[in-house]
């Protein structure tokens, strides 16, 4: 059993390593020129480039394409897209390694560490597998979470300081760089500053804003990007747009807030029940069942 788990990990490491040669010889081929490409001798020197960049030897060439056929028949679309909302901390293959790393890493480190203590190992085994397969769709979950409700706090505050902008005299997407460039950078600057580089390179603002709300994907985004473009297309004032969505997202922010409130005993019912209220019996009830054990209780009748 340890010697599979052993060749597992070894393996899982070998297929880390060539999916980063991978990745990093497709970057060596975007950045060279264009008339790079052209010809059989100049695709001959390509693949040549990129073998020597990889593993110093052009027999690896034929690996690395294998891994691209096979990376096209991976579930990575979906995987990708959690990724883009998370803040992209990691890449679409090296997530899936990092859960095939915990799917190998968790159960042989119970087996070891917990091994002698269950005598069923099997159902230690089956059991670590899962845990080490839904954790980093836990982890990225939860990511997702945070930046979303980080994003939720700031955004009326990034809404105001547009409408100032725009009530100015300013364009909206100068105001957006105005923005940008005077706050400290956070999540929301990070994702404006992409708006703006989109419309620059050539997108027009409601590709740019779509793509935006995409990104991010939560109800008060969306609402912001769907208020900003139907002002746009129905010719309202762009700082009226502004003045209301602002008002808005603090009426919902609020809202949420007691909703959280009102969430809140509800949730404390378990804690109450499982530590609390034992505590409290055996403190009150300790001494009376001394009492009793002892000669028992005199009423004083």
């Amino acid at each position: 059993m340890f010697l599979l788990l052993g060749a597992g990990l070894l393996l899982a490491v070998a297929v880390y390593f060539a999916l980063q040669q991978i990745r990093s010889g497709s970057s060596v081929k975007a950045h060279l020129p264009d008339d790079a490409f052209e010809g059989p001798s100049a695709q001959e020197d390509v693949q040549g480039l990129e073998g020597e960049f990889i593993s110093g030897k052009k027999i690896w060439t034929p690996v690395s394409a294998r891994f691209k056929q096979y990376e096209r028949k991976l579930p990575i679309e979906k995987i990708t897209q959690k990724l883009i909302k998370a803040g992209q901390p990691m890449g679409a293959l090296e997530f899936l390694f990092f859960k095939l790393l915990a799917i190998l890493v968790i159960p042989a480190v119970a087996l070891i560490f917990l091994g002698n203590f269950f005598p069923n190992k099997t159902a230690v085994l089956l059991t670590c597998i899962a845990l080490g397969y839904f954790l980093p769709d836990i982890w990225l979950n939860n990511r997702i979470k945070k930046r979303q409700n980080a994003i939720r706090k700031e955004l009326p505050n990034i809404i105001d300081l547009l409408n100032l902008c725009v009530s100015g005299g300013m364009d909206f997407m100068l105001a957006v760089s105005r923005v940008v460039r005077d706050l400290r950078p956070s999540d929301l600057t990070a994702e404006l500053k992409e708006v703006s580089r989109q419309t620059q390179m050539g997108k027009t603002r409601k590709e740019a804003l779509k793509n935006f709300a995409l990104r991010i994907d939560s109800a008060e985004v969306h609402s912001f990007v769907r208020t900003l473009i139907q002002a746009d297309r129905m010719g309202t004032p762009m700082s009226e747009a502004l003045n209301v969505q602002s008002e808005e997202m603090r009426v919902r922010r609020f809202q949420l807030g007691e909703a959280m409130a009102l969430k809140a005993p509800i949730k404390l019912l378990f804690p109450l029940f499982a530590f609390i209220l034992p505590v409290v019996m055996i403190i009150v009830g300790g001494p009376i069942i001394l009492q009793f054990t002892r000669g028992g209780i005199n009423f004083g009748f």
